[in-house]
């Protein structure tokens, strides 16, 4: 069947909530079953209705990626599906910063399902974040406005929601199913690595400057 011909069965209804999908989707890239009522209802009719986006989005070289265990309706560039085929997002550009605290988020965010968490949505708290770009090797911490600036634009892709202002003692963090596909994890892998090297690095002129202290002590 033709797109026009899916088209012309839907009802007025349906047109108007095809149409409000299709502008979410090349707006934030993902829809999210679990956040809110209006994403639930544009989640399910794309999920009853796959095909007419899969056929209007090929115009001009996107897909959609329905995930069902997790609720998650993902709009991707087909030209970034890479040779192994996996599915990955659309692409943006992050700054050093940006990347850091996506790539923080979602380790939080892997860390709750390992611990086995079955909560439809995981929260975290800004203190939870700190702590992980310490780990990651931060030197200085984000003053408020980078990092309120950081989340909006998180929350802009519908990869979280922040409830509370950045820098109260209550903010936290809602992570969403879609900060799964946010990340390539070779990239994240190579993240991870170069981080650690780094933290060994700063371990070992450590341990030297404490010899060093040592044997100056012993003088």
């Amino acid at each position: 069947m033709s797109i026009e011909d899916i088209w012309e069965n839907l009802t007025s209804s349906e047109k108007d909530t095809f149409q409000r999908s299709c502008r979410k989707l090349l707006k934030q890239t993902f829809i999210v079953r679990d956040k809110d009522e209006e994403n639930k209802r544009m989640y399910y009719f794309v999920s009853k209705r796959p095909e007419i986006f899969t056929k209007y989005f090929s115009f001009i070289g996107f897909d959609i990626v329905l995930d069902r265990e997790n609720g998650v309706v993902m709009l991707r560039n087909c030209a970034d599906l890479g040779e192994k085929g996996k599915l990955q997002a659309n692409r943006l550009g992050l700054k050093k910063a940006e990347s850091m605290v996506l790539c923080c988020l979602w380790t939080l965010y892997a860390d709750r399902l390992r611990s086995g968490s079955l909560a439809q949505t995981i929260v975290v708290s800004m203190t939870d974040l700190r702590f992980a770009l310490e780990k990651y090797g931060l030197k200085e911490p984000l003053d408020k406005t980078t990092m309120t600036n950081i989340l909006n634009l998180l929350s802009k892709y519908n990869l979280i929601d922040v409830s509370g202002k950045v820098g109260d003692a209550d903010c936290m963090i809602r992570l969403y199913a879609s900060l799964q596909f946010a990340l390539d994890t070779e990239e994240f892998k190579k993240f991870v690595v170069s981080t650690e090297k780094r933290m060994m690095a700063k371990e070992g002129a450590e341990t030297e400057d404490m010899e060093e202290d040592a044997e100056d002590d012993a003088e």
